[in-house]
């Protein structure tokens, strides 16, 4: 939250000039927090189903023509397979695919892993294609942001990984007044899918949640292709991965805190905190 600071010098000559008091007033007065933010504007998902699959692509939200947003195209993938991410996009340094952002280890080998890619649109955007070898079920989604610095607009960034009930984001330092912090998670349900009761794997969201999927839609919203709720009956959530999404901004440059989420049971996870920094001021 913003804030607004003022001090006030008063001595007889201010005090009976109401005119020069009120100019002082606004003179005086800074603010601190207050400047532009990053603006998320639209989220698009899209997943492989329970069949799996090698690919994915998910369409790039609209945006205002002409304007420079920032695209971020992420992907939360069972197991840890090299992935070729959208041309022409950039990946978030320790986000890109093969052995960077991966889960912990269980006895079928690293359980999943989180890809991360951004570019600054320019209109000709249409979807983001990931590509990787073998089937497997994934989730993903582009984020769309204004109000960035097109020239740099990704800060600190960091990824923590556990095996517990509650998947944790990290705390970064944001390195600019008015950045937002994206905090991204991918879980394995190979263990928690049994004690799923609902359409979500992950529940007790942070604020601010922008999107809660897992890698197969559920039959109420695509009766031909989903399952559940509960999540617990389709056989395909054993090799299944829950993906979110949250943000939040930060009024100045300092430590973000975390941010967390629930699973029903214990299963392994992969989060990340990414600083997304608004225009440079003058």
């Amino acid at each position: 939250m913003c804030s607004i600071r003022g001090r006030l010098a008063r001595n007889p000559l201010v005090m009976s000039h109401r005119l020069a008091w009120r100019a002082a007033l606004v003179t005086s007065l800074f603010f601190v927090g207050c400047g532009p933010t990053p603006n998320f504007e639209d989220a698009v998902t899209n997943s492989t189903g329970q069949a799996g699959a090698r690919s994915l692509s998910i369409p790039v939200p609209p945006g205002e023509s002409g304007r420079a947003d920032l695209l971020i195209a992420t992907l939360g993938i069972q197991a840890n397979p090299t992935i070729t991410g959208p041309d022409g996009w950039t990946a978030v340094p320790g986000f890109t695919g093969f052995n960077a952002a991966v889960c912990q280890a269980d006895g079928q080998g690293i359980a999943c892993q989180l890809t991360v890619y951004y570019k600054i649109a320019d209109g000709s955007e249409t979807a983001a294609s990931f590509n990787w070898g073998g089937v497997r079920q994934a989730a993903g989604a582009v984020l769309r942001f204004s109000n960035v610095d097109t020239n740099s607009p990704i800060g600190n960034a960091r990824p923590a990984r556990g095996s517990s009930e509650t998947p944790t984001a990290p705390v970064i330092t944001t390195t600019r007044d008015g950045s937002r912090v994206l905090r991204i998670v991918v879980c394995e349900l190979d263990d928690a899918g049994a004690f799923l009761a609902g359409s979500s794997a992950l529940t007790d969201e942070p604020p601010t949640a922008r999107l809660n999927v897992v890698s197969f839609p559920d039959a109420t919203t695509d009766p031909a292709n989903g399952c559940g709720p509960p999540l617990s009956a389709c056989e395909g959530i054993v090799r299944a991965v829950g993906f979110a999404v949250s943000d939040a901004r930060r009024a100045t440059a300092s430590p973000s805190g975390p941010a967390d989420w629930a699973l029903a049971y214990g299963d392994q996870w992969i989060t990340a905190s990414i600083e997304i920094k608004p225009p440079p001021g003058p």
